[in-house]
């Protein structure tokens, strides 16, 4: 074996160079993959292997280089043997130990803990309740939380049975946080027209004057003291995305859905947050 490490180690180094050249193209789409990847679904379970991906690549191309460059040295002084040994060594080393290492990458977590009040709330990883660009660090403290999901069947956005072509975010809020749409249908609704009532809703229609005319349906529930309890904003001619504001016993969801399943919606929603809550 070494008889052919020295014969043939100008065609080792040249070798060592080709390797580290297409290494280059490679290394940088599984980089630029991974890194989407990582960025675009930070809470998915594969997260951490992306973010491995990321830093092997860099060390792949790392390696190359120096094996080409030092096999060439090597090669120079006259270190025949040694410079094919260099080549083979490091890129085995190199492609061995990733592979070797990427298969004790522990997975990400199952849940992540959200907080409404003193509630704490465990969400399962495929609700994807962080947002692109997002670390768990950063909700650690925040009061509530929001979760995507398939409103059809209630999957998290990463589960398999969740097809739909757009997957709606489910917001949970305190109870003393009403949130914009309600704020301002209380601070406009006195520039607002009223219209017939709608399946138990107070209806009132908003015009905006700037731009393109736009108008907005607001449905709303009060109770006997004049709060609101439900309110459902609309855009006119699409009734099908309509922002849903509901009370809950502890806590206000938001979602968006068709206008007329907003009710139906409204206690499996709750039943599926009440499911995420550590007892």
């Amino acid at each position: 074996m070494l008889r052919v490490f020295r014969n043939r180690a100008r065609l080792f180094v040249t070798l060592g160079w080709v390797l580290s050249l297409v290494s280059i193209p490679v290394c940088l789409v599984i980089s630029a993959s991974a890194g989407f990847d990582k960025f675009y679904f930070p809470a998915h379970q594969d997260a951490p292997l992306d973010a491995f991906d990321i830093k092997a690549s860099g060390f792949i191309l790392t390696c190359g280089a120096f094996a080409a460059v030092a096999s060439s040295l090597a090669l120079a002084l006259e270190f025949r043997a040694a410079a094919s040994v260099l080549v083979v060594a490091i890129w085995s080393a190199a492609i061995l130990g990733t592979q070797g290492a990427r298969l004790f990458v522990k997975p990400g977590p199952e849940y992540f803990e959200r907080h409404l009040g003193q509630r704490v709330y465990l969400i399962p990883w495929q609700y994807a309740p962080l947002g692109p660009g997002e670390s768990a660090e950063q909700h650690r403290h925040e009061n509530g939380f929001s979760a995507n999901l398939c409103l059809s069947n209630l999957k998290g956005s990463y589960d398999q049975g969740c097809r739909d072509s757009q997957h709606p975010q489910l917001s949970v809020s305190p109870k003393d946080f009403e949130g914009f749409d309600i704020e301002f249908w209380r601070k406009y609704r006195s520039q607002m027209s009223a219209e017939p009532e709608r399946s138990g809703y107070q209806s009132y229609a908003y015009s905006f004057a700037s731009g393109p005319t736009r108008v907005e349906h607001y449905y709303v529930r009060q109770d006997s003291e004049g709060r609101v309890t439900r309110l459902v904003v609309c855009s006119v001619g699409n009734e099908d995305l309509c922002s849903h504001h509901a009370q809950m016993a502890n806590y206000w969801i938001s979602y968006v859905a068709p206008v007329t399943e907003g009710d139906a919606l409204d206690g499996k929603l709750e039943g599926l947050v009440e499911s995420w809550r550590r007892k």
